[in-house]
């Protein structure tokens, strides 16, 4: 498999700068859109528990104020039920633990640093070029309308995915716990491995369930509370660091 060339990172950092202007920049009509599915499989005693999520990145060309692409990301988190008495597995929307744990608790530790791939507002992208062995081009709209036509499932590793957590109480937003992918038995109980990790690019219909695992989500996406309550996340804790904005985005 090829690896991803600057190229294609380059136009990223343009719709990050970009992406602050939507709403008072002309476009110029261009745009382009890749769906992506990741599946989640781990072993329990009770068998194999297996979950998917399907989200969509829209890209759009900016003339002005700048030239650029801006890019968004439209989804929910991965929510992955291990039966009764346990604590689910959720793979969010994002990588943002570990620059901002990083902040207040030192070097992150060795099973983060892969999650670079995983774009907090652009998904998987240079994942899914890597996985599919694509070579990217100098027109960035091309080669995401070329990742969209791939097909078929590829494994990834566990560095690959976004930011995992789970509950103590799902009915308690604080009571979120970060959860290290490679030592899944620490947050969620002894015999819990990996199975399998796939991604694919798909045509799906991005997935809309979450609401109803997470009740609280709704009014807190309403809002755009972080998980303590706050309006505003001062990266003081797990809950304060993470929002609505990780679990769920819609149009």
């Amino acid at each position: 498999m090829s690896t991803i060339s600057p190229s294609f990172l380059r136009p990223v950092v343009a719709a990050m700068v970009t992406l602050g202007l939507v709403g008072c920049g002309e476009t110029s009509g261009e745009t382009e859109s890749y769906r992506y599915k990741l599946t989640l499989a781990v072993n329990t005693l009770d068998g194999v528990k297996r979950a998917s999520s399907v989200g969509e990145v829209r890209y759009r060309k900016v003339r002005v104020p700048e030239r650029g692409i801006m890019h968004r990301i439209q989804g929910e988190a991965l929510y992955l039920d291990l039966g009764p008495g346990t604590r689910p597995l959720i793979a969010l929307l994002t990588s943002r633990l570990v620059s901002a744990l990083h902040q207040n608790h030192g070097k992150p530790q060795d099973w983060q640093r892969g999650k670079a791939g995983w774009s907090p507002d652009a998904g998987p992208g240079s994942v899914l070029f890597r996985i599919y062995g694509q070579v990217s081009s100098d027109d960035f709209m091309d080669d995401v309308k070329r990742i969209a036509r791939v097909r078929g499932p590829r494994a990834i590793t566990a560095a690959d995915l976004p930011d995992l957590v789970t509950f103590a109480d799902i009915n308690e937003p604080k009571s979120v716990i970060e959860v290290d992918p490679n030592d899944l038995q620490a947050a969620l109980g002894p015999s819990i491995t990996w199975n399998e990790i796939t991604l694919e690019s798909t045509d799906e219909p991005t997935t809309t369930a979450i609401a109803t695992k997470l009740p609280w989500l709704p009014e807190y996406s309403k809002r755009g509370l972080q998980l303590d309550g706050s309006q505003f996340g001062r990266q003081k804790d797990l809950a304060n660091i993470l929002s609505s904005f990780d679990f769920i985005r819609i149009r």
